[in-house]
């Protein structure tokens, strides 16, 4: 966990800065969207009059399910943060809500496992990534029920 006590801290002066984050003190509250790593923290802090700045990037690696053939994959993720805390009356800052909310804010909202994922057959429920399926071909239609509830015209 990475706390920063601000008095260590000399005026002006960019500091490097490295630190994971294991992924249960994280608590993302996601049950599709879990870390195949540790959320790792890489930048610069900074301290100045009254504020505390601390940019960089953090990498992580995540796990999730795709919206469209329902598999499980991982991918990267890379966000660049800058962040600028009020100093006065603090001795430490804690930035564990900011790497909370940078996470929540940058998941997609619709996870693909690929760019061109084909799904689910709508009909037998095969995953069209892997298997082909005569559903489409038979000229079967999901909602031939829709046709006959069609209001008629009144004159």
């Amino acid at each position: 966990m990475l706390k920063f006590l601000i008095s260590e801290y000399k005026e002006g002066l960019r500091v490097p800065v490295e630190a994971e984050y294991d992924p249960p003190k994280i608590e993302v509250e996601f049950p599709d969207f879990r870390f195949s790593v540790p959320v790792r923290l890489e930048g610069f802090a900074e301290k100045n009059a009254n504020t505390f700045r601390f940019t960089g990037v953090l990498t992580t690696r995540i796990r999730q399910t795709c919206g469209r053939c329902l598999r499980e994959s991982e991918a990267d993720m890379r966000e660049d943060f800058d962040w600028i805390y009020e100093t006065e009356g603090k001795e430490t800052i804690d930035p564990l809500d900011n790497v909370r909310e940078l996470l929540i804010f940058n998941r997609p909202l619709v996870y693909l496992c690929q760019e061109n994922c084909r799904g689910l057959c709508p009909v037998c429920g095969k995953n069209l990534n892997e298997n082909t399926c005569k559903c489409r071909q038979s000229g079967y239609h999901s909602f031939p029920v829709i046709k006959k509830l069609k209001p008629k015209k009144e004159s």
